[in-house]
């Protein structure tokens, strides 16, 4: 017997033969741009050798060239064409944005749902040390870490992830404390369904549209956070990304050579990205939970 339908059930019903979620995000224009922006995103990432005229390492022209028709965005301080070193950043800067984004919603959501379930010491303990990495400073603490494994893309990667699990395991936690007390929850504990059963079967299924929401939120934080690190010299010294673009724009005087737009650019990237991933984050929660909706406000 069913106890109950989850969410993601509701919201992937078919009807007609058309899918329910794809057919009210075709309907939802900030979720519709923040798809497109993401694709046209994915397409530079992938054919970023195909776009990019020249190798970002590549000394091909003289130093602190203006914009042209050659180099649109110019040359740096040692004559590597920005455009090319910005194609070739994006790649890197959404890897380490998903990748991070997957570990951050991975171990939060486990941390949040044992602990909001489990509940007794085992919560007390998961969430005192939740508070502790909380009230560090996460930025700080990061530069800290990445000095002592040394810049790389693996040592990013690490620090993002440790830093930025908390808040999506407190989010999780409450949303299970609030589920738990549900009378399907309560229906399925009366009849001995196993502990892993009502976590995962009943219990994540109405809280995975708000994960998926978060996680989309995570990639940004993890765009942001890994330009932080590279501003200051701490992200791989062997490949490119938006940060890395904009360390070399300060450590190479863009300010004093005319540099505006190649200093403008990593920034600018970072918030179009940021923007994408808020109106996907947004939509994402309007159509998998009405209470939310934002429309016709």
């Amino acid at each position: 017997m069913k106890i109950r339908e989850s969410k993601l059930e509701r919201l992937f019903r078919t009807e007609s033969g058309t899918d329910t979620f794809l057919k009210k995000l075709l309907m939802s224009r900030g979720g519709m741009t923040g798809l497109i922006i993401l694709c046209a995103l994915a397409v530079i990432s992938l054919l970023s050798s195909v776009i990019a005229p020249y190798s970002p390492y590549a000394i091909i022209a003289k130093p602190y060239l203006s914009p042209s028709s050659v180099h649109l965005f110019g040359t740096d301080g040692l004559g590597r064409d920005i455009f090319s070193q910005m194609i070739y950043g994006t790649s890197l800067s959404l890897e380490i944005g998903f990748v991070s984004a997957i570990g951050i919603t991975t171990i939060g959501t486990l941390v949040g749902i044992v602990s909001g379930y489990v509940g007794s010491y085992v919560d007390e303990v998961l969430m005192r040390f939740v508070d502790v990495m909380l009230v560090i400073p996460s930025i700080a603490f990061m530069i800290f870490v990445s000095t002592i494994m040394g810049p790389g893309v693996i040592s990013v990667l690490t620090v993002i992830i440790v830093f930025g699990w908390p808040p999506m395991s407190r989010m999780v936690r409450s949303q299970v404390l609030s589920l738990k007390k549900r009378g399907f929850v309560e229906s399925a504990v009366v009849s001995n369904s196993t502990k892993p059963f009502i976590l995962f079967r009943m219990i994540l299924p109405n809280i995975t549209s708000l994960i998926l929401a978060n996680a989309l939120l995570a990639v940004i934080y993890a765009i942001i956070a890994d330009a932080s690190l590279a501003f200051i010299g701490l992200a791989s010294t062997t490949s490119y990304s938006w940060g890395t673009v904009l360390y070399n724009a300060q450590v190479e005087g863009a300010i004093y050579h005319n540099g505006i737009l190649w200093i403008t650019l990593p920034g600018l990237a970072i918030a179009v990205t940021g923007i994408a991933m808020t109106l996907l984050a947004r939509a994402f929660g309007d159509i998998t939970d009405p209470r939310y909706s934002t429309e016709g406000r």
